[in-house]
C-alpha cells in the first residue's frame, strides 16, 4: 500500500493489479447474468416510464392495488421455493417432476385464496369491486409462473447460468412488449392485466423447457412423491416463515399508504420504489452465483473479499448518481407530477444500499441450515415497519413509509450480520 504527502493510502501497482484479476474472475463467471440483469433495469425502467404516462398517477396507484394481492399470497406460498428445490437436489437430482407437481399443487392453493379473497369484501381494499374473467385467468397465469422455481434450482445448480440469464432477460422482454403494444391500443387496466398474464404464461413454460436437458420429467409415483414431500417438508416450512415474515413491508406498505393517505401518494411512493428497485438486479445477479459457489464450498468462499472489492464500489457509485442525477431521471421517466418522488427515493436508497451490502447474509444461513434466524430477522423487519409505518405515514404520507420501509430493512439486516458474526465467523 502506498501513501500519499497528505496520508492517504493508495493501492500499489500489485494491489490494484490483484483487484482487477479479482473483479475479472467475478465478471467471467457472471457475465451472462450481468448481462441479462442489466437489460432487465434499463426494460424494467422503461416500462414503468411508459406505464405512468399512458395511465396517470392515480391510475397507477390502482393497478398497484390490484396486483398488491396476488403477488402477497403466492409469494406466501410459493416465493423462493427455488431454494427449497435447489437444497433437495443436493441430495437426489431426479425430482424434476415431483417438484414441478409440488409447484402445481401450491399454486392452484394460492389461486383459491386469491378467489376467496377477491370475492370477498377484502377484495375492494385492493380496487376489486367484482370478479371479472380477466382476474381469474391472471390469476391462473400465476400458477403456471410457479413452474419457473423448479426451473431456476435446476439451473443454478447446474451452473447453467447462461440459460438462468436468458430465461429472466427474454420472459421480461416479452412483457414489456406486450404492455408496450396493449397499453398503445388502449390504456386499461385490462390492457395491463393481459399483458402479466402473458408474462406469467411465459416464464412457467419458458423455465420448463430451458431445464429439460438438465432433469428428467418421469411418471410420479406416489412412493416417491411421498419421500419428496417428507424430504422438502423441514426446509420448505423454514423458507415458508421466512417468507411470510418479509411480505408485510414489501407489499403492505402501498395498502397501508392509501388507507391513510391518497391513490395520488400511492402512485409517487410506488415510483419511487420502481426507481431504487433496479438494485435488487444486482442482488439478483450474484445470488444464483454465490449459491452455486456456497453448495460446495461454503468455507473457502471470501466474502469479505467481495464485499471490498465488488460490493462497496456499487454501493458508493449508486449512491453517488441517485443524489446527482435523481431529478433529471424523475423526469426522464416520467412528469413533473412525479417530482414529489425525488426524497422518497433517496430515503428508500438506504435501505436498499444497506441490503446490497448484506443480502449475502441469507445466503450463508440457508446453507448452514440457519434459515431459520432469516425468518426471525424478517420479523424484526414486520415488525419495526408496522410500529414506525402508520405514525410515520400519516404525518409524512409517502415520506414517511419510505422512512419506516428503509429503518426496517436496516434493522434486519443489522440482527442478521450479528447472528453472522456470531454462529458461522467465529
Amino acid at each position: 500500500m502506498a501513501c500519499t504527502g497528505s496520508g492517504v493510502q493508495i493501492p500499489s501497482a500489485p494491489q490494484r493489479l490483484v483487484q482487477y484479476l479479482y473483479i475479472k474472475e467475478i465478471y467471467s463467471q457472471t457475465k451472462e447474468l450481468v448481462g441479462s440483469q442489466f437489460f432487465i433495469a434499463v426494460i424494467s425502467v422503461l416500462q414503468v416510464a411508459f406505464v405512468v404516462k399512458e395511465l396517470g398517477v392515480e391510475k397507477y396507484g390502482i393497478v398497484t392495488l390490484i396486483i398488491t394481492l396476488p403477488s402477497l399470497i403466492f409469494r406466501a406460498t410459493h416465493s423462493r421455493n427455488s431454494d427449497v428445490t435447489l437444497l433437495a437436489l443436493n441430495k437426489s437430482k431426479n425430482i424434476f417432476a415431483e417438484s414441478l407437481l409440488f409447484d402445481f399443487l401450491i399454486g392452484m392453493l394460492s389461486l383459491v385464496i386469491c378467489y376467496l379473497s377477491f370475492s370477498s369484501q377484502l377484495g375492494t381494499y385492493f380496487g376489486i369491486e367484482s370478479m371479472s374473467y380477466i382476474i381469474l385467468v391472471y390469476l391462473f397465469s400465476r400458477v403456471i409462473q410457479t413452474f419457473s422455481e423448479t426451473s431456476k434450482a435446476v439451473l443454478i445448480f447446474e451452473g447453467k447460468m447462461k440459460k438462468y440469464s436468458l430465461l429472466e432477460l427474454i420472459t421480461v422482454l416479452i412483457r414489456f412488449l406486450s404492455i408496450l403494444i396493449l397499453l398503445s391500443i388502449n390504456p386499461t387496466i385490462e390492457s395491463y392485466l393481459t399483458a402479466q398474464i402473458i408474462y406469467s404464461t411465459t416464464y412457467g413454460l419458458f423455465g420448463i423447457f430451458l431445464a429439460r436437458k438438465y432433469a428428467k420429467i418421469k411418471l410420479i409415483h406416489f412412493t416417491n412423491l411421498k419421500l419428496y414431500f417428507k424430504e422438502i417438508k423441514d426446509s420448505y416450512s423454514k423458507l415458508r416463515l421466512d417468507q411470510i415474515l418479509g411480505l408485510i413491508p414489501q407489499h403492505l406498505d402501498v395498502i397501508l399508504l392509501a388507507i391513510v393517505s391518497d391513490l395520488s401518494s400511492v402512485g409517487v411512493y410506488k415510483f419511487a420504489k420502481k426507481l431504487v428497485e433496479p438494485i435488487n438486479y444486482i442482488v439478483v445477479t450474484f445470488n444464483p452465483w454465490l449459491q452455486n459457489k456456497l453448495k460446495n464450498s461454503k468455507d473457502n468462499f471470501q466474502i469479505n473479499v467481495f464485499f471490498r472489492k465488488v460490493l462497496l464500489p456499487i454501493g458508493l457509485i449508486l449512491t453517488v448518481l441517485y443524489v446527482n442525477l435523481g431529478e433529471s431521471l424523475i423526469l426522464l421517466i416520467g412528469t413533473e407530477e412525479f417530482l414529489e418522488s425525488y426524497i422518497p427515493m433517496l430515503i428508500l436508497l438506504i435501505g436498499f444500499i444497506f441490503y446490497l451490502y448484506t443480502f449475502w447474509i441469507r445466503q450463508y444461513l440457508l446453507f448452514n441450515d440457519l434459515i431459520s434466524y432469516h425468518a426471525f430477522g424478517r420479523m424484526i423487519y414486520s415488525v419495526v415497519f408496522l410500529v414506525s409505518s402508520v405514525p410515520l405515514s400519516q404525518i409524512y404520507s409517502s415520506r414517511g413509509i419510505a422512512i419506516a420501509l428503509s429503518l426496517a430493512m436496516i434493522v434486519q439486516k443489522l440482527y442478521e450480520y450479528t447472528i453472522y458474526k456470531k454462529k458461522l465467523k467465529s
